[in-house]
């Protein structure tokens, strides 16, 4: 079974944000142990300051614009919905 580009570019785009997570959020858990269906304020701790700081990580990183309408809790619950609002906004 081979991995499609796509599938291979949220792998590459999980990693990288737990990486961010732990490196510039300063979250206090092993990178390994993170899953990207864990909630990134209620069992990760991410605060509100660091959610912006994800949000201009996204913008920069990856060419994206996010609006105060889609700075929401339902997009930024987990690493899951954060990587889904990321590649719906690059197409």
């Amino acid at each position: 079974m081979s991995l499609t580009k796509e599938a291979l570019d949220q792998d590459v785009m999980k990693q990288e944000l737990k990486q961010f997570l732990v490196d510039q959020l300063f979250v206090d858990m092993p990178v390994d142990t993170i899953r990207t269906d864990m909630g990134l304020a209620s069992e990760i701790g991410v605060d509100s300051l660091g959610f912006t700081e994800l949000m201009a990580h996204l913008e920069d990183k990856y060419g994206v614009s996010i609006s105060q309408d889609e700075f929401v809790p339902e997009n930024f619950r987990s690493l899951d919905t954060v990587v889904a609002l990321v590649l719906s906004k690059l197409g």
